[in-house]
Protein backbone atom coordinates (compact mmCIF):
# COMPACT_ATOMS: atom_id res chain seq x y z
CA UNK A 1 0.00 0.00 0.00
CA UNK A 2 2.80 2.14 0.71
CA UNK A 3 4.02 2.61 -3.11
CA UNK A 4 0.77 4.25 -4.07
CA UNK A 5 0.01 8.02 -3.49
CA UNK A 6 -3.85 7.87 -5.03
CA UNK A 7 -6.73 5.81 -4.60
CA UNK A 8 -7.01 5.67 -8.54
CA UNK A 9 -3.34 4.37 -8.56
CA UNK A 10 -4.89 1.58 -5.95
CA UNK A 11 -7.55 0.69 -8.35
CA UNK A 12 -5.27 0.65 -11.69
CA UNK A 13 -3.42 -1.76 -9.79
CA UNK A 14 -6.09 -4.42 -8.72
CA UNK A 15 -7.54 -4.28 -12.40
CA UNK A 16 -10.74 -2.88 -10.86
CA UNK A 17 -10.95 0.63 -13.04
CA UNK A 18 -13.30 0.97 -16.25
CA UNK A 19 -11.94 0.77 -19.75
CA UNK A 20 -13.98 1.72 -22.99
CA UNK A 21 -12.60 0.40 -26.07
CA UNK A 22 -13.17 2.58 -28.79
CA UNK A 23 -11.90 3.74 -32.71
CA UNK A 24 -12.95 6.03 -34.81
CA UNK A 25 -16.85 6.36 -34.47
CA UNK A 26 -17.31 2.60 -33.01
CA UNK A 27 -17.48 3.05 -29.32
CA UNK A 28 -17.76 -0.54 -27.04
CA UNK A 29 -18.76 -1.40 -23.71
CA UNK A 30 -17.43 -0.13 -20.83
CA UNK A 31 -15.75 -2.91 -18.65
CA UNK A 32 -13.39 -3.63 -15.86
CA UNK A 33 -9.60 -3.62 -17.49
CA UNK A 34 -8.81 -6.71 -15.59
CA UNK A 35 -4.96 -5.47 -16.19
CA UNK A 36 -3.88 -5.71 -12.37
CA UNK A 37 -3.27 -8.46 -9.99
CA UNK A 38 -5.95 -11.10 -10.20
CA UNK A 39 -5.00 -12.70 -6.91
CA UNK A 40 -6.32 -9.65 -5.12
CA UNK A 41 -9.07 -9.53 -7.21
CA UNK A 42 -10.36 -13.16 -5.92
CA UNK A 43 -9.20 -12.24 -2.37
CA UNK A 44 -11.79 -9.14 -2.67
CA UNK A 45 -14.08 -11.02 -4.34
CA UNK A 46 -14.46 -13.45 -1.80
CA UNK A 47 -14.75 -11.01 1.55
CA UNK A 48 -17.38 -8.96 -0.70
CA UNK A 49 -18.97 -11.99 -1.36
CA UNK A 50 -19.06 -13.50 2.85
CA UNK A 51 -19.84 -9.73 3.62
CA UNK A 52 -22.76 -8.52 1.67
CA UNK A 53 -24.77 -11.53 3.77
CA UNK A 54 -22.94 -10.50 7.25
CA UNK A 55 -26.40 -9.23 9.72
CA UNK A 56 -24.36 -6.25 10.45
CA UNK A 57 -22.12 -5.27 7.50
CA UNK A 58 -22.27 -2.06 5.69
CA UNK A 59 -21.01 -3.31 2.83
CA UNK A 60 -24.29 -5.63 3.05
CA UNK A 61 -26.47 -2.63 3.40
CA UNK A 62 -24.66 -0.66 0.91
CA UNK A 63 -25.08 -3.93 -1.90
CA UNK A 64 -28.94 -4.28 -0.91
CA UNK A 65 -29.71 -0.62 -1.44
CA UNK A 66 -27.29 -0.73 -4.89
CA UNK A 67 -29.71 -3.94 -6.27
CA UNK A 68 -32.68 -2.27 -4.63
CA UNK A 69 -32.15 0.83 -7.31
CA UNK A 70 -31.46 -1.53 -9.97
CA UNK A 71 -28.53 -2.65 -10.21
CA UNK A 72 -27.74 -6.04 -11.48
CA UNK A 73 -25.74 -8.45 -8.60
CA UNK A 74 -22.22 -7.93 -10.61
CA UNK A 75 -21.93 -4.66 -10.60
CA UNK A 76 -23.04 -4.35 -7.56
CA UNK A 77 -20.36 -6.60 -5.95
CA UNK A 78 -18.01 -4.78 -7.72
CA UNK A 79 -19.05 -1.63 -6.26
CA UNK A 80 -18.95 -3.19 -2.58
CA UNK A 81 -15.52 -4.60 -3.47
CA UNK A 82 -13.91 -1.01 -4.71
CA UNK A 83 -15.15 0.10 -1.18
CA UNK A 84 -13.41 -2.72 0.79
CA UNK A 85 -10.50 -1.58 -1.31
CA UNK A 86 -11.41 1.74 -0.33
CA UNK A 87 -11.14 0.95 3.12
CA UNK A 88 -8.21 -0.68 2.90
CA UNK A 89 -6.67 2.20 1.54
CA UNK A 90 -6.97 3.95 4.79
CA UNK A 91 -4.24 2.08 6.35
CA UNK A 92 -1.94 4.46 3.89
CA UNK A 93 -3.62 7.26 4.42
CA UNK A 94 -3.85 6.84 8.18
CA UNK A 95 -7.09 8.26 8.66
CA UNK A 96 -10.52 6.57 10.54
CA UNK A 97 -12.22 4.26 9.44
CA UNK A 98 -16.05 5.63 9.31
CA UNK A 99 -19.12 2.98 8.54
CA UNK A 100 -21.35 5.67 7.64
CA UNK A 101 -18.84 6.69 4.84
CA UNK A 102 -19.44 3.08 2.80
CA UNK A 103 -22.93 3.03 3.91
CA UNK A 104 -25.15 6.57 4.21
CA UNK A 105 -28.03 6.09 6.10
CA UNK A 106 -29.60 4.02 8.95
CA UNK A 107 -26.93 0.64 9.44
CA UNK A 108 -28.70 -2.30 10.21
CA UNK A 109 -29.00 -3.36 13.87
Amino acid sequence: MTRFQRFDQVIAYTGMDIEIKQSGKWQGQAKRSKRGSGLIRRMLYMAAMRCIWLPDSVFGVYYHRLRARGACKKTALMAVMRKMLGAAHLLRTRKDYDPTKVAAGPTPS
